[in-house]
């Protein structure tokens, strides 16, 4: 009988944790930082640079810096992310591991 209970709180603790990575995915991929498609300021409350203004080369270099700071950005997600969803299931099941041979003791 305890065999049967044992495996039975391992298929849910299976499924759970699916279940778990799962909304983490998804939460994950609704907040991932994304490059903003959507001006601050609209164009037409704005004048267009002239000629001797617009510098390609500080324009190049604005543009390199908002990368790296995104690619910054979305390893610390893909890092926190994977932490908060590998390390609660781990635990649990350490933790069911743990009773699971504690109450076998009592046989």
């Amino acid at each position: 009988m305890a065999l049967r209970v044992a495996r039975g709180l391992f298929r849910l603790w299976l499924v759970l944790s699916v279940l778990w990575i799962g909304g983490v995915g998804v939460v994950t991929w609704w907040a991932f930082p994304m490059p903003s498609a959507v001006r601050e300021v609209a164009p037409w409350d704005t004048p267009p640079p002239s000629a001797g203004e617009f510098n390609p080369d500080e324009w190049l270099e604005f543009k390199l810096a908002e990368e790296r700071r995104l690619a910054e950005e979305r390893r610390s997600t893909i890092w926190f992310a994977s932490g908060v969803a590998i390390v609660p299931p781990a635990f649990v099941l350490a933790l069911g591991s743990a009773l699971v041979w504690a109450f076998r003791g009592f046989r």
